[in-house]
């Protein structure tokens, strides 16, 4: 089995990172879900519904913003169901500040719970699905896999952080590829993917690695850092990775 590959992306990604969007994006909405208890819970979707492949996104710590929203419509052009689970509660932030309070606000039982949500609004009968998480949502994307291993065929984190920690034991769990990206200057979430590699490696599961040179964490995010760590260029290039990975698996 093939566990990890740790590649400079220099040559290859520079390369590529002119790729756009696909021409054919979709238009996303909001709709909404009921929980077990008949409240509901909001969510962003797009693609078709009928797909034979669907994505949960977990957004990062400014909720569903236009960069959420922006993910979920470019995997709907790629013929996938995409829907990226509301863990706010219908809030959203467009600062630092206010990001750290909702995301401290979480609970780790309520969370689980909407990522099932989630996970259970795009089953159908031979559907294949995969989770995708950016920042704060990469631990949980991964979370939302191994809480749900037989229904999750592949797991995209993307500059995530705190997955590193999860036990050997728990990661044994997973019956699923793990895919890995960050930035080379983000020196805590590279760390955690080199920590994360090591792991998968003692639990005999499948994780590849990849590392963009010269970006800091929150690349993709336009919101993050006032936009001085966002790079389109980054953000592109991680979707050709993204979308190779996803094809591989799910198609």
């Amino acid at each position: 089995m093939k566990f990890s590959h740790l590649l400079c992306l220099a040559s290859i990604l520079l390369g590529i990172a002119a790729v756009s969007r696909p021409s054919n994006a979709q238009q996303g909405k909001f709709i909404t879900l009921q929980r077990p208890d008949g409240t509901s819970v909001r969510s962003y979707v797009a693609g078709p519904a009928d797909s034979a492949a669907g994505v949960l996104v977990v957004h990062d710590y400014f909720g569903i913003s236009e960069a959420t929203r922006e993910s979920v419509e470019h995997l709907g052009a790629l013929g996938y169901r995409a829907l990226a689970i509301d863990l706010y509660g219908g809030k959203t932030a467009s600062t630092h500040d206010e990001a750290v309070k909702l995301m401290q606000a979480l609970d780790r039982i309520g969370t689980d719970n909407l990522l099932q949500i989630g996970l259970e609004r795009l089953k159908r009968p031979g559907r294949k699905l995969a989770t995708l998480g950016f920042s704060m949502g990469g631990q949980e994307s991964l979370l939302a896999n191994l809480n749900d291993p037989d229904a999750v065929t592949a797991t995209a984190i993307v500059y995530g952080f705190g997955f590193d920690k999860l036990e050997i034991g728990r990661l044994g769990r997973l019956k699923s590829p793990v895919l890995v990206i960050s930035g080379s200057e983000d020196t805590g979430a590279v760390q955690a993917a080199i920590g994360f590699s090591a792991s998968m490696k003692s639990a005999n599961r499948q994780c590849e690695i990849f590392i963009y040179p010269g970006v800091d964490h929150g690349y993709a995010q336009p919101l993050f850092n006032n936009g001085k760590n966002f790079n389109p260029e980054a953000t592109r290039a991680s979707w050709v990775v993204i979308d190779d990975f996803f094809e591989s698996h799910l198609k």
